[in-house]
């Protein structure tokens, strides 16, 4: 379930940046209305994507679009990639809607990595009948906190259940600690001990591409479920 993508030298128009629109509403209704706008941005690779989403909901921000596919195809920066999915996940935990469109290249089935993100709007490069055969069992199985982490004095416990089953890791140890910190902002394989890498990546809490990789569990905000639930 791990998300391993194949890097490409010949990267495309997304590599200034991932351009975002913005709102200050949820409701796809508003966005025409001048005064819901809060305008644009372009976030660059290597921003730290925690700080961003939370700029952009400290402004007010409810909606967002991302102005070109997400290609998972390998087809731009990798560094863009680990952005973007990085933010993706920030925005999600947070609750703001994000219309996005996904290029999942010559690994289709990666979308299952992937499916505690807000689902796309749009699957790109694939048949109408592939794309609604993705995009169907990814809206009706998502919902909120699917994939989280909370961090403890000393401690992150990781709550995964994209295979609908729940699986619980608590992480204490230092070098453990010290690689989801720096996968937490993106960071190159080569950062994290072997032993460490092999660890996560067994336990399909990392997605690669190319030479870099990110922590793909969102921190958990909020609890959408009773206590005993979670």
């Amino acid at each position: 379930m791990s998300t391993e993508l194949r890097s490409k030298p010949r990267f495309g128009p997304a590599d200034a940046g991932l351009q975002l629109h913005q709102w200050r509403h949820h409701d796809l209704e508003t966005t025409s209305m001048p005064a819901v706008s809060a305008g644009s941005d372009s976030i660059p690779a290597g921003a730290d994507p925690a700080a961003t989403a939370a700029r952009l909901f400290a402004d007010g921000v409810r909606r967002v679009e991302f102005g070109e596919p997400v290609e998972l195809s390998g087809r731009v920066d990798p560094r863009l990639l680990v952005t973007t999915m990085l933010l993706l996940g920030e925005l999600t935990a947070l609750g703001v809607v994000v219309d996005w469109d996904v290029d999942l290249g010559e690994l289709p089935d990666v979308w299952t990595s992937i499916s505690h993100l807000s689902p796309p709007r749009r699957i790109v490069g694939l048949t109408d009948e592939e794309a609604q055969g993705i995009l169907d069992p990814w809206r009706s199985t998502f919902y909120l906190d699917k994939c989280v982490y909370r961090q403890g004095p000393g401690f992150i416990q990781v709550r995964d259940r994209r295979d609908a089953t729940l699986h619980r890791l608590t992480i204490d140890d230092p070098l453990y600690l010290d690689a989801v910190a720096k996968l937490s902002r993106g960071c190159a394989i080569e950062e994290v001990p072997t032993e460490v890498w092999e660890a996560l990546l067994g336990e399909q809490l990392v997605g690669v591409v190319g030479g870099l990789a990110w922590w793909m569990p969102y921190r958990v905000r909020r609890w959408p479920w009773p206590s005993f639930a979670v």
